[in-house]
């Protein structure tokens, strides 16, 4: 598939990388169909963090869910969804709490919650590409109304 890929400092790509697949079985995959600049990704752009050649930007996305986990019970393959800046689990003590941007089960111990595609914030591809992997889909999908208006 094709996604915007950081290079280095001030130098991005579109290039082609592995399909994301499901790993998990609370996993979906999204067909994302709008995607944004966010002003993070300027920080990475820019060369201002340790983001290593490599990674996919982007973490303002939606789409429509194309392949389901068999331990997903919410999301339905078809479904329209946008998907938060950052990766939760919807169960640990910080989400339980409402700080789901520090939650403790998506990244490495010690670090600072999860999100797609940004430095730092655990193996989560980016969503300026053509499909994401989207892990703890019950809680990280937020479905969008019926239609095609994105």
């Amino acid at each position: 598939m094709k996604a915007v890929v950081y290079k280095g400092p001030r130098d991005i790509a579109v290039e082609d990388v592995k399909d994301p697949v499901i790993q998990d079985p609370t996993d979906v995959l999204v067909r994302i169909t709008s995607t944004a600049i966010c002003g993070s990704d300027l920080h990475m752009y820019e060369g201002r963090t340790d983001a290593e050649p490599g990674i996919t930007f982007g973490h303002e996305n939606m789409g429509i869910v194309e392949e389901v986990g068999h331990g997903v019970t919410r999301v339905k393959s078809g479904a329209r969804v946008v998907l938060p800046f950052n990766v939760a689990c919807g169960f640990c003590d910080n989400c339980r709490a409402g700080k789901s941007a520090f939650c403790l089960t998506v990244n490495e111990p010690g670090t600072a919650g999860g999100a797609y595609g940004y430095v730092g914030m655990g193996p989560y591809g980016g969503g300026q590409a053509e499909h994401l992997r989207v892990p703890f889909a019950d809680y990280n999908c937020v479905p969008l109304p019926p239609g095609d208006e994105h």
